[in-house]
């Protein structure tokens, strides 16, 4: 099962995110107090791994508490999740009308209650009483219209008499009744009938009655199969890994504390760490008491006393040894080698590395490595091994390490989401660090902000909230900064909803093996026309082959006009919109696409807003600015052209079926064109 999207409601300053669409990997962006921490700890508690159960007097809204709460037993998150063919296959088997079902969304309410909903919905509905009273009319109706064949009516008199009888007392029941005959009701009148049809003749006078009640039967057996497959999801349902303030590991744990502390049922973070330490190395709390008093007053040889200690050992060693093996899979830097160690009253954490063999305590590596250790111990305890079954929610991730640290904390992320890795899973986390947003992946960025109304999650990624949106901007000039001479042959761009748009169509004809760019090739937002002259100055400067990939408008002519006054040869490096698309009016990338997929894009960008044209709109050239006129009829701001460049570019990387042919095939003549540009300008040099 894979979470696509999720929904936090009445939760603490959360009245309702909506729907917030998830990836593999995916970053909820904002300033302090924004309610971060909320959205995270609130959807954990769907399916957590450390029991915990939301709390209504604590996490439900202080402000509705006494007026509302009392009233209904209220949601608090919910989580949409994909099913694999597997997962549809193991549902059908448990019940059979969810042969359709492609996806289910699993609600978790105050009262620990679980509800799903399975989508599509299952055909059939549980039987309404005015259904069941058509029935009967209709069949008592039928009864006393049945004529015997000849030589039958004295046989049939008293069935059709008892029959009469029968119906008309359910049809009494029915009318004073509130609900609907349970499944053994429809049974009991289901052998009424069949105790009527003993012969042939009976059977083909009651069959047509009885098929519909026959029906009704299946249908309710059907939906009384529907709880065993709604448990097999809850079952199966990834559980939520929540690391929020949690301790890091510290070199030595002096054992009476931790005991005491684990004895009086302290779940602090320390206490936390320190217990899915022990864990992980195999010894129970039990083990840990007094151990540090077994040199004392032992009188000689004590077998009970060294056999527990060689067994601490063994299984200090055993643990030191799986624990290297696995975190050098994780950790991208060096191979660092764990020697866990009793001594005394102290447990003792011992490194050494590949560049260094002596050993070092714990709290003399980097931070950032003592960080990595404590969360994936807790990774690795609390989620039990079953690391396709957990799905991790990090808050503040990295908080304290330096920018280049952070980024190096975004690297491993990637590898723990990357779904081609044998285990792999989906990671949330929330930041308002620049350098754990992936400037070239804004897609998988959610703008989290306040409201008057309550903390709000943007799915389109920029939202107007300033001080939410700087990290993002932030992420992206970095991006920017970091390519722009990382690669001898760069690609300018006019601005990020090019860049947005073209980086996804790229990669997934990288992807596909249909083409795409060489990876030599780097794709450069400029931030409008105006920058091209003096970025393309800047970058020819460094003896760095550009191509420019300009609109066709006034302001591209402009910049084209400029560029060649800085080096003539460089015009012929300047690609148009226009020569990609057979309307000679086409004069933007959006100008390109095909136009019912962009408004599509747009549509879904801008739920709230219909796309409505006028007769007037049509005589408008460009897409864009016949959108801005329905824009601004509906007294909307314009119309912010990422917003369904983001969803356009989610469609692409996820390959869906929506895509339309003529965008890939649009991909590659501009690539071709791109890199034959390239090779133009290498032979004239």
């Amino acid at each position: 099962m894979k979470l696509t999207a999720f929904r936090l409601q009445n939760y603490k300053k959360v009245r309702d995110t909506g729907w917030v669409e998830c990836q593999e990997l995916t970053a909820l962006v904002g300033k302090n107090e924004s309610g971060k921490t909320a959205v995270l700890r609130g959807l954990s508690k769907l399916k957590p791994t450390d029991g915990a159960k939301y709390d209504p007097l604590r996490e439900f809204p202080h402000g509705r508490f006494t007026d509302e709460f009392k009233h209904q037993d209220w949601p608090a998150a919910s989580a949409k999740y994909a099913l694999s063919p597997s997962d549809k296959a193991q549902v059908v088997q448990r019940c059979s009308l969810l042969g359709q079902v492609e996806s289910v969304i699993v609600t978790r309410h105050y009262s620990d209650k679980l509800t799903m909903e399975f989508q599509p919905l299952p055909n059939a509905q549980h039987l309404a009483l005015n259904e069941w009273q058509c029935y009967l009319d209709s069949t008592l109706k039928s009864v006393q219209e049945v004529v015997a064949p000849d030589g039958k009516g004295d046989a049939w008199n008293p069935h059709k008499n008892t029959l009469q009888s029968n119906l008309q007392n359910r049809i009494a029941q029915a009318k004073s009744a509130s609900n609907a005959p349970d499944l053994s009701q429809i049974d009991g009148l289901r052998n009424e009938f069949g105790s009527c049809m003993n012969e042939q003749w009976s059977k083909d006078l009651l069959m047509p009655m009885v098929k519909d009640l026959d029906k009704f039967i299946a249908r309710l057996k059907a939906i009384r199969t529907l709880p065993e497959a709604e448990k097999w999801i809850a079952d199966q349902m990834p559980f939520f890994l929540y690391f929020g303030n949690f301790e890091v590991l510290k070199s030595a744990i002096y054992l009476p504390e931790f005991v005491g502390r684990v004895n009086s049922q302290n779940k602090d973070p320390k206490t936390r760490v320190q217990n899915a330490l022990f864990k992980h190395v195999g010894v129970e709390v039990g083990e840990l008491a007094g151990l540090g008093h077994h040199q004392r007053n032992q009188g000689g040889e004590n077998d009970t006393v060294r056999r527990q200690l060689d067994e601490l050992s063994i299984k200090t060693d055993s643990a030191s040894q799986a624990m290297t093996k696995k975190f050098a899979d994780w950790w991208l830097q060096r191979h660092h080698r764990f020697a866990y160690r009793f001594q005394g009253d102290y447990f003792r954490i011992w490194v050494s590395d590949d560049l260094d063999p002596a050993e070092v305590e714990f709290e003399e590596r980097s931070l950032g490595m003592q960080y990595f250790f404590s969360f994936y111990l807790l990774f690795l305890v609390e989620a039990k091994d079953q690391h396709r079954n957990c799905i991790l929610l990090l808050d503040e991730p990295g908080l304290h390490l330096h920018g280049t640290a952070q980024q190096k904390l975004l690297e491993f992320f990637r590898k723990l989401a990357d779904p081609t890795q044998p285990e792999s899973n989906q990671l949330i986390y929330s930041t308002h660090s620049p350098f754990l947003i992936d400037g070239a992946r804004l897609d998988q960025a959610r703008a989290i902000y306040e409201t008057p109304t309550g903390t709000q999650i943007s799915t389109e990624v920029w939202p107007k909230d300033r001080d939410s949106l700087f990290p993002l901007q932030a992420a992206l000039g970095y991006s920017v900064c970091q390519s722009l001479f990382l690669s001898n042959k760069q690609v300018l761009v006019e601005g990020p909803t090019d860049y947005i748009f073209l980086h996804a169509l790229n990669e997934a004809l990288q992807t596909q093996g249909q083409g795409g760019l060489s990876e030599e090739i780097v794709m450069l937002p400029v931030g409008g026309a105006k920058n091209m002259a003096p970025l393309a100055s800047l970058l020819v400067g460094h003896d760095i082959q550009i191509v420019l990939l300009l609109d066709s408008d006034k302001a591209a002519q402009t910049a084209i006009q400029k560029v060649r006054s800085i080096m003539a040869e460089l015009g012929d490096m300047c690609l148009q919109a226009k020569q990609f698309s057979q309307d000679p009016a086409a004069e933007e990338l959006e100008d390109l696409i095909p136009e019912s997929y962009y408004l599509d894009a747009v549509s879904r960008a801008y739920p709230n807003i219909p796309l409505e044209f006028t007769t007037a709109d049509s005589s408008i050239p460009g897409v864009v600015d016949r959108v801005n006129a329905v824009f601004a009829r509906s007294g909307q701001l314009k119309l912010d052209k990422r917003r369904p460049a983001l969803v356009m570019a989610q469609d692409i990387r996820e390959g869906r079926a929506s895509v339309p042919l003529e965008l890939i095939e649009l991909g590659k003549k501009i690539f071709a064109a791109i890199t034959a540009a390239f090779a133009n300008g290498k032979e004239r040099a």
